[in-house]
């Protein structure tokens, strides 16, 4: 039987991105694994047909022993397990992967390049995180970002050939489950929401879906946010806040304010996405940004920095609205044209984004993608 494993530094990412497309692998003959830190949202009930082999990969700065470690461990694995398909995604477990399954020779080696790090790092971060990247991708056979802008990007950046990067389908990681993503259920989800909050049914809801750190352009959203005048614009920050990363300043105020709500990380975000008249990412980089993709399955438009991977699913005042990155002032100006649409102006923003979603990025057709993407590869690496 042929063998496919999945690898993360976080679970979490295995769990969201990776798990449904190797379970569907398993439906269709393979046996899947994944490896990743261990952890309690990897449990027996939560993998479905997947086998989880627990490993410590190590998130952020790492030193070069651990480094040489890592690699070594992951290489025994390979020889001992002999995959016939390894995928791998986030810097340090892409990084490691890599090199490993080179070493232990396995066929075929997909790097899943959701995201590139280091488009807004300068000197020699710049330098360095654009090594590592480079180095995953030779040692890969296969890099497959997950939007056709980042494609371009790397090809220009010189990271990879053309013949070596692919997008499968029309982007996104894994496309958006629209039994989960129940658009029928958004009057009812959006009502619940606001119910549970105390938010007004007529109030106007900005929101934000991810992790609370600088690079998502918080800072940026929580200023704009706080100058906007009027009464019942609410702000929803549904995700976990990284300590000591965002502007103290204005987290306080943000805090203070009784339109702000911090929620924490939530056990369905589909419901939050409901409630929401616009999701806002004013992101510094993204793969794809599957938040944005996701409030589209709930008819819910969104705000967007112009960025490598959101622009490739969102157009400007066509099924959402473009600020420039980095930009408090462009952001609020959108914030605001967002609050100033007729009902039916935005109905036409909503509707265009859940139709795109509904015709290009259901995870069923994403599924059967993958499958005869990871067939061609495997055909091809025998050649």
């Amino acid at each position: 039987m042929k063998k496919i494993c999945g690898l993360t530094t976080l679970p979490i990412t295995i769990k969201s991105f990776m798990l449904g497309n190797l379970n569907y692998m398993a439906d269709n003959g393979y046996k899947a694994y994944v490896i990743s830190q261990p952890g309690e949202i990897l449990q027996k009930e939560h993998l479905g047909k997947v086998q989880f082999i627990p490993l410590l990969i190590k998130h952020g700065n790492v030193s070069p022993l651990e480094v040489l470690k890592t690699i070594w461990t992951l290489y025994k694995i390979f020889k001992k397990e002999r995959f016939d398909i390894i995928q791998y995604a986030t810097s340090n477990a892409a990084l490691y992967a890599s090199i490993a399954g080179w070493m232990a020779r396995v066929p075929v080696r997909i790097y899943c390049q959701w995201g590139i790090s280091y488009t807004d790092f300068h000197g020699v971060y710049l330098w360095f995180y654009k090594l590592m990247e480079k180095i995953t991708c030779i040692f890969s056979t296969s890099v497959q970002p997950d939007s056709p802008s980042n494609l371009k990007f790397s090809i220009q950046e010189g990271l990879y050939k053309a013949s070596k990067g692919h997008v499968l389908l029309n982007g996104s990681a894994t496309g958006v489950d629209l039994t989960k993503y129940d658009c029928s259920m958004k009057k009812r989800w959006n009502k619940d929401i606001r119910d549970m909050y105390s938010v007004p049914q007529d109030s106007f809801v900005f929101g934000f879906v991810g992790r609370l750190v600088p690079e998502k352009g918080i800072n940026e959203l929580l200023e704009a946010f706080l100058s906007i005048n009027g009464e019942k614009i609410y702000l929803f920050l549904v995700g976990p806040v990284e300590k000591n990363r965002l502007d103290s300043v204005l987290l306080a105020k943000a805090k203070d304010h009784p339109c702000v709500i911090f929620t924490g990380s939530v056990p369905n975000a589909a419901k939050y996405h409901a409630a929401f008249d616009f999701l806002v990412l004013p992101s510094y980089r993204e793969g794809f940004g599957m938040t944005v993709v996701e409030a589209a399955a709930l008819a819910t438009p969104s705000i967007i920095s112009r960025i490598n991977g959101p622009t490739d699913f969102v157009q400007d005042e066509y099924n959402g609205l473009i600020c420039e990155v980095k930009s408090t002032e462009s952001l609020k100006n959108k914030m605001e044209q967002a609050l100033r649409l007729s009902k039916d102006e935005k109905e036409i923003l909503s509707q265009n984004a859940y139709q795109l979603v509904k015709t290009k990025f259901d995870s069923t057709m994403f599924k059967q993608e993958f499958l005869k993407n990871r067939e061609y590869l495997l055909l091809l690496s025998k050649k």
